[in-house]
């Protein structure tokens, strides 16, 4: 499997490149796609996922002819996600997931890229990314960023979320290490969304889930608590770093989405972003819940196409 190992993190980070469309549509978790080499002449498209998620969620973006045609696309498992392995953290922030995205992508040595980050947990890296290489960034996306930072309340209840799903481990509980299902529940509403369009994604989430961190304690538990606390106890990034960036951006949001990234959450976005010449365009999917990429692929796809081409030239 490819991975790129960052010595000083201690770390190695699972990534494809220009997957076959095929291969990797029908792809497994016991049967990876390979990547292929870099098409000279097309611009780089990265994808972020969302929170819990991995390489595998962009079946319906790596494979579409009218992306993989036009670009060169990338995408990784971030940190404490997937098959990344790292070693141990006694703190970690989305800055930081950032940070180990960004020393693969220098790894890389990609010339420029376009940026594709979803989800609370892909967006705010994402955004990150922008700002920490100015340089290289041609184009940022931002779908379904959620606010800048969730409220006391929120995070009050998602801690409460994070000792349901800790409740087995670590000699505690039943110690199997098992996530109980009410917890898992929860969580994957969190992180994808309550919609009834997105069930399927929840239960396959939730096995996932059961799969890569639900069993002992050690790493399953230590990339479970970190995964999730990362993304609910975030600090807004500062006003004048977002004002740093100038490439082109825009926001994108399912209109049925009135909870983890309502409107006032993406103009919030939107308005800090000073720096950009032009509007900050925020694109509603009707109809569309959360995580566009599982729902709208479609659609989201043409968004992504026509919105990097007009970046790019």
């Amino acid at each position: 499997m490819p991975f790129k190992r960052i010595d000083y993190r201690d770390l190695d980070m699972y990534y494809v490149l220009n997957p076959d469309p095929q291969e990797f549509i029908s792809a497994t978790h016991d049967r990876l796609p390979e990547s292929r080499p870099f098409k000279e002449g097309l611009p780089v498209l990265v994808f972020i996922h969302a929170a819990g998620a991995n390489v595998m969620a962009w079946r319906a973006q790596l494979g579409d002819p009218r992306l993989n045609s036009q670009f060169n696309l990338f995408a990784m498992d971030a940190r404490f996600h997937g098959w990344t392995r790292g070693g141990p953290r006694t703190e970690h922030t989305l800055e930081n997931s950032a940070e180990c995205i960004v020393a693969t992508l220098d790894e890389m040595d990609f010339p420029s890229y376009s940026l594709y980050g979803e989800g609370v947990h892909g967006a705010n890296i994402a955004a990150w990314i922008a700002i920490k290489r100015r340089e290289k960034v041609k184009a940022l996306m931002l779908a379904s960023p959620g606010y800048r930072a969730e409220s006391p309340r929120i995070v009050g209840l998602l801690q409460s979320v994070e000792q349901g799903l800790l409740v087995n481990k670590d000699g505690r509980g039943d110690r199997s290490g098992t996530l109980p299902p009410a917890a898992l529940q929860d969580i994957t509403a969190y992180f994808i969304g309550s919609h009834e369009r997105l069930a399927d994604a929840r239960t396959a989430m939730q096995h996932r889930f059961q799969q890569r961190y639900g069993s002992g304690a050690g790493e399953s538990s230590h990339d479970m608590l970190w995964l999730f606390k990362a993304v609910y106890a975030r600090a807004p990034i500062k006003e004048s770093l977002l004002a740093s960036v100038t490439c082109p951006v825009m926001i994108i949001r399912g209109a049925d989405d009135t909870f983890v990234s309502p409107l006032e959450a993406c103009e919030d976005w939107a308005t800090r972003f000073t720096g950009v010449k032009g509007e900050v365009p925020i694109h509603a999917i009707t109809s569309a819940p959360g995580l566009l990429s599982l729902s709208d692929s479609n659609i989201l796809n043409r968004i992504i196409l026509q919105f990097v081409q007009r970046s790019l030239a």
